[in-house]
């Protein structure tokens, strides 16, 4: 019986592969993965997972071993400007520096594969120096390559011209106005990049859109924007709705029968303290209860009286709130928009990023909402657009449609099982 139980062992030791999982240190990016990593974990595999302290006990429940991407660019406590000129700037800082600290021990630990982040530059060319098969993680949109004649393509179809177009004229020219000092010094690194690692001389774009042998992409074809532009290197597993631990306190009991009215703007552009008590005006008098979630870096207490209609909170229990939301006013986050279109709640969508316009654009064009642009959000508009929206069913009814696309929620066993196909192929045991 000893001796089946070391065979059993070793051969587990023998056939389970190290993967390396590069990550931003932030929630929207990081959520999604953890499914997926506890199901690999599940599966016999070894993962070693690079992320933020703040993120370490998350990461560690999965069953994976976390390590400490120790870079001075990228933490938990990163705001990211609004600017992606500055934002693409500091992706390539956060390139330069990890690659110089974690490339010594991707040689070392020799891994079977790597998975890399979206937006984690470094994962993906220190696969490519190491030539190590690697795995791109996609936890917003997946980022087409454009040219002259996909562009044809994509206008060919209703509302992509729009899509396509989906950041304000005058928005570029203030990006690129306020960005020009980091334009610079990006064109300088990247050359240095180049002279000392041999990567490619990286455009901005390039930050964004960091496609490996395989993406995964945990939304459907049906959401995806352009969706004929995708390859089969592409899978759209879907998101996964799962139940997460949270020891967020919230008073449910006072919220009634009637469902509310929702308002977040995430993680990483919530100190919106002159947002929020606009949302205070424009509902301090209706109907519904409204629950305000408005992150770590605004002072409560700061934004004055609040109705007695309304409950604001730091953070809030998102999933089971949805269940009970009749409108969410949001960012336009991948995550909060995959789980409100999960339990059909139509929506609002203030973006705060060009990402996040892409998918406000998506969502009206589909029916499930509308849009506004943040510098003209006042009351009067907000109350309106929210009364306007609640008497229309339509609006629930489409992102209700959009919810049954995703399927089953479990789009990290469709991922995982993806996974199993790619090192099958890779040659990899």
């Amino acid at each position: 019986m000893i001796i089946h139980l070391f065979s059993l062992l070793a051969f587990r030791e023998k056939t389970m592969s190290k993967v390396l999982f590069f990550n931003l240190p932030a929630l929207g990016h990081t959520n999604p993965t953890l499914p997926l990593v506890a199901e690999l974990v599940r599966r016999g595999e070894q993962v070693i997972y690079y992320s933020s302290p703040a993120f370490q006990q998350a990461i560690e429940q999965t069953g994976a071993t976390f390590r400490d991407s120790v870079t001075p660019f990228l933490n938990d406590e990163t705001q990211f400007d609004e600017n992606m000129i500055k934002v693409a700037y500091l992706l390539l800082q956060a390139t330069s520096a990890s690659i110089a600290l974690l490339l010594p021990q991707v040689r070392e630990d020799k891994p079977d594969y790597i998975i890399h982040d979206g937006l984690c530059s470094w994962g993906k060319y220190i696969a490519q120096m190491l030539e190590i098969p690697a795995i791109c993680s996609m936890t917003t949109f997946a980022v087409p390559l454009f040219s002259v004649k996909t562009i044809v393509q994509a206008f060919k179809i209703p509302g992509n011209a729009r899509l396509l177009f989906s950041t304000p004229m005058r928005d570029l020219a203030r990006t690129i106005f306020e960005g020009r000092g980091q334009f610079m010094r990006f064109r300088t690194l990247s050359n240095f990049l180049h002279t000392a690692y041999g990567i490619p001389k990286l455009h901005m774009a390039d930050l964004f859109s960091n496609r490996a042998l395989m993406n995964i992409v945990y939304t459907t074809r049906q959401f995806q924007p352009f969706e004929e532009m995708f390859d089969t290197s592409f899978k759209f597993v879907g998101p996964s709705i799962v139940p997460r631990p949270d020891s967020t306190a919230f008073p449910f009991d006072a919220l009634g029968d009637a469902h509310i009215i929702y308002i977040s703007l995430g993680t990483v552009f919530n100190d919106q303290a002159d947002f929020y008590r606009t949302c205070l005006e424009a509902f301090a008098d209706s109907d519904r209860k409204v629950v305000l979630s408005v992150g770590k870096w605004t002072n409560i207490a700061a934004l004055g009286a609040v109705p007695r209609n309304i409950i604001v909170k730091e953070f809030v229990p998102q999933l089971e709130l949805l269940q009970r939301t009749a409108l969410f006013v949001t960012h336009g986050g991948m995550n909060s928009v995959s789980e409100a279109l999960y339990y059909g709640v139509p929506f609002v969508v203030i973006p705060q990023t060009a990402d996040q316009n892409l998918v406000g654009r998506r969502i009206e064009q589909l029916g499930a909402g509308k849009t506004m642009h943040k510098t003209r959000v006042t009351a009067q508009r907000l109350r309106t657009i929210a009364e306007e929206m609640l008497a229309q069913p339509a609006y629930a009814q489409a992102s209700a449609r959009l919810g049954k696309s995703f399927g089953q929620p479990e789009g990290y066993l469709r991922a995982a099982d993806e996974i199993s196909t790619f090192k099958r192929l890779q040659g990899i045991h």
